[in-house]
């Protein structure tokens, strides 16, 4: 008589073989679908592939994990199996992981059941996206892995899904072969193991000067108006910054690097005119050598108070939180000095306009974008006046925490751009826990606090 555990083995194992054309055809739908998706996207990606899982690898798992007393039918189990399917999204760098996962939870942005989202274009395909990303492994190092559910011929297939760099490929092939072939012997070996920490580290090290060359050789290159748009800016960033650095020396005998000040600077003037087209672009460029061109010859004094023609207006909380600390600091650090003093000089307005002017475009800036004013559309179709409550319960919370961080590097693009994930993240959680404005109430402060402290994160 058999061990009942290999005759529920058995049942599995047939059950596999025997639905594995059909497995096979489902996992190639599900990795042309992916194919469209990621085509109309930004995103980077060098290869997409799927594989049902093997007889091999479910027999070694199903003892593995016990399956026999988790789940009694064995005819069903397969379907149980969060891996039947595997798919990986192949690109080339650990930034491009990044960027990929982010678009992957703006295009399946529908709530379905069990912290599954989907997309109206792509109804039968469903991600778990509500955990956080990426993953840390038991080995310390960290993986985009997805759960996921497709809906092939009336059954409900479950896939994980992979999202891997070049190196991160490369690293899982080595520790394949030499801790999983080989378990046995490395598991007490210290030195081992130290060996392969510095290998993946060298990795990681190695993709991050990869990309940074790649985008060193990427930003010489025009290929699209929008990149040309983009050199514009640099051209004008690389302006003033020049200008400033030697009027900075002529002043106060130092330097600092200030470039980031600078890019800032230009994104918000680009912004702030409003640009439709490259004849605009042109423009603001021309106008901005003119300008500079007027204070070439003025002398600057880098160590002197910037003042107000009047009080500054703040119509909102998210101004006012942010523009007292810019107060409070304006003339007490370097840094923020600076960086008003090329803004003030720089802009025609007065003093006062000019710091306005830009209150108002850091508030745009960090809490409306395409995505996430696409989430607060759908709040507003459910909360209809009282959305203006959490609204600005939300805007004031990312004032507070930007001026807890109480660093130059809130008013950068990068920082914009990380928290802009952030903020989106948050209304669509709000959307999936929250249906009347007493619930809003009742669980506020842990929200606020979450959206706290996942700013901080980002920022760290």
């Amino acid at each position: 008589m058999n061990i009942k555990e290999f005759d529920y083995l058995e049942i599995a194992l047939n059950e596999l073989e025997n639905n594995n054309e059909a497995l096979i055809k489902a996992s190639m739908n599900l990795e042309k679908s992916f194919f469209t998706i990621l085509n109309e996207s930004y995103c980077e990606f060098s290869n997409i592939s799927c594989r049902v899982k093997s007889v091999e690898s479910l027999r070694e798992k199903i003892l593995r994990n016990h399956y026999y007393k988790r789940y009694p039918n064995a005819n069903e189990l397969i379907y149980k199996l969060s891996d039947l399917i595997g798919i990986r999204i192949e690109c080339r760098f650990g930034d491009d992981e990044k960027k990929i996962y982010r678009f992957l939870k703006k295009y399946f942005n529908k709530k379905a059941d069990n912290d599954f989202f989907f997309s109206d274009d792509s109804n039968n395909i469903f991600l778990k996206l509500s955990g956080k990303q990426p993953q840390k492994q038991k080995n310390g190092f960290t993986i985009y892995r997805i759960d996921g559910k497709f809906i092939y011929d009336n059954l409900t297939i479950p896939f994980e899904l992979q999202i891997k760099s070049l190196t991160n490929m490369f690293w899982s092939e080595i520790e394949h072969q030499i801790i999983y072939k080989n378990s046995n012997y490395v598991i007490e070996d210290k030195f081992l193991k130290d060996i392969m920490n510095s290998i993946k580290n060298n990795l990681t090290m190695i993709d991050n000067q990869l990309l940074t060359v790649l985008k060193h050789v990427e930003s010489k290159k025009a290929k699209t108006n929008a990149s040309n748009k983009r050199h514009l800016q640099e051209i004008v960033s690389k302006f003033i910054y020049d200008m400033f650095s030697k009027k900075m020396v002529e002043s106060i005998d130092m330097n600092i690097n200030f470039k980031d000040s600078c890019e800032t600077i230009v994104e918000y003037v680009f912004f702030k005119n409003s640009i439709s087209n490259d004849s605009d672009y042109t423009e603001i460029l021309i106008n901005a050598l003119n300008r500079l061109n007027l204070i070439s010859d003025e002398k600057l004094n880098f160590n002197s108070y910037l003042n107000f023609e009047r009080n500054v207006i703040y119509d909102d909380s998210f101004k006012k939180i942010i523009g007292e600390y810019f107060e409070s600091v304006i003339n007490s650090e370097f840094n923020w000095n600076l960086f008003f003093r090329i803004l003030f000089t720089l802009e025609p307005l007065d003093n006062v306009g000019d710091f306005e002017k830009f209150l108002s475009y850091l508030k745009v800036s960090y809490t409306e974008s395409k995505y996430i004013n696409k989430q607060k559309d759908i709040l507003i179709s459910r909360f209809s006046n009282d959305f203006l409550i959490i609204d600005d319960a939300i805007k004031s919370q990312i004032a507070k925490t930007l001026v807890s961080i109480d660093k130059i590097d809130i008013v950068y693009e990068y920082a914009i751009e990380e928290i802009n994930d952030v903020v989106e993240y948050i209304y669509k959680y709000i959307y999936d826990n929250i249906n009347t404005i007493e619930q809003w109430f009742k669980n506020s402060d842990a929200i606020l606090l979450h959206l706290h402290n996942e700013i901080l994160e980002v920022l760290d």
